[in-house]
């Protein structure tokens, strides 16, 4: 019974796997493993080799824990996987471990860059619209700008209009009183007319 009992670096070796990342599967999913300790050293039996590959796949297919834990109790994978998991330790048939490894890692890489895409979608989309509340804000000043140069320019037109006003108001003004001195210095200097004086 001993002889066929496996540590966890025999599991890992058989699996395609590291080591710690059989630890970590035999953590989160303890209730599927059976197994016995000497010391700090854990043994377990061959189908912890099935166990530890269902698991690696079920997982790359993104089912949550309960879901892979169920799935492995329900015995919904065959049986006959058993065998040619055992096979696999003795005759090395390529593939199906470090594929289902390898696959798990590059959906975990892909989950990454999506999500780093998605930030920086999101980065963008909130620069766009902090630059098109910036042009906005542009726009307005600049649209507040040219409006206040009409009012001045039309301010400056009013302004020339009443100088224009105030100067023929002037002329009206000052031509009647130099035409009335003209008059009266022209009388002053005409003998035949009276001086207006009584004797």
């Amino acid at each position: 019974m001993s002889e066929k009992e496996l540590k966890i670096g025999d599991i890992a070796h058989l699996t395609g796997i590291s080591e710690q990342e059989v630890r970590t599967l035999v953590q989160t999913y303890e209730s599927l493993f059976t197994y016995r300790t000497i010391g700090p050293v854990r043994l377990f039996p061959p189908k912890a080799v099935r166990i530890v590959r269902e698991l690696i796949e079920l997982s790359g297919r993104g089912l949550v824990p309960e879901e892979i834990a169920e799935e492995v109790r329900s015995g919904k994978k065959s049986a006959a996987q058993e065998e040619p998991a055992k096979e696999v330790g003795r005759t090395a048939v390529p593939l199906p471990p470090e594929v289902v490894a390898d696959f798990r890692v590059m959906q975990d890489t892909l989950a990454r860059q999506e999500r780093r895409i998605a930030r920086l979608v999101e980065e963008l989309e909130r620069e766009q619209e902090l630059r098109i509340e910036e042009f906005g804000r542009l726009q307005k000043t600049l649209d507040d700008l040219q409006e206040r140069l009409s009012g001045q320019q039309e301010q400056l037109a009013v302004v020339a209009e009443w100088v224009d006003y105030f100067d023929r108001q002037m002329d009206e003004v000052t031509r009647p009183v130099l035409e009335r001195v003209r008059r009266t210095v022209a009388k002053k200097n005409d003998p035949g007319q009276p001086s207006g004086r009584s004797g």
